[in-house]
């Protein structure tokens, strides 16, 4: 407020509510441990319930398609690769693409908009659960796999 007028409206931050169904999302960080917890299937199934929230409902499609590729990705590579390399090396590339789409979608702006606003945000804590559920997923399907190839094709691991 640069005049001195009493009756002028204070400035506040302008946040853009067009298609904004005013549900609460989750941070950046968020997203990240969810990520970092359960895989880019955590972390695209994260960021599509921030575009469902924020009315983008096709790329919350996109996001979850993208999850679910991206974690065939990374099995297959991991199945590909040498056993030599670390887990660190498959982690950082998914965190990598995670934020390329936070930056691609401009998700990461509306996040910041409804912070500096001061809306209600998920907590980290639903994302990090998100990230667990995840991982108890991929597990059962590889115990799955794994059972099947050892008793309806006899295979036998070494």
């Amino acid at each position: 407020m640069d005049s001195n007028n009493p009756y002028e409206a204070p400035a506040s931050a302008i946040l853009d509510v067009q298609g904004d169904a005013g549900l609460p999302v989750f941070r950046t960080s968020g997203i990240y441990i969810a990520t970092f917890m359960g895989s880019i299937l955590a972390g695209g199934w994260v960021l599509a319930m921030n575009h469902d929230a924020l009315g983008q409902h096709d790329l919350a499609r996109k996001a979850r398609w993208s999850g679910l590729a991206g974690i065939i990705t990374v099995v297959v590579l991991s199945l590909l690769l040498p056993e030599k390399i670390p887990g660190v090396v498959y982690l950082i590339p998914q965190m990598a693409v995670v934020s390329y789409w936070l930056k691609q979608t401009l998700q990461g702006d509306a996040i910041a908009a409804r912070v500096a606003a001061g809306l209600p945000m998920r907590s980290n804590w639903v994302a990090a659960g998100i990230g667990l559920l995840a991982v108890l997923a991929l597990m059962a399907v590889a115990v799955l796999v794994v059972a099947i190839a050892i008793y309806g094709f006899g295979v036998e691991f070494a």
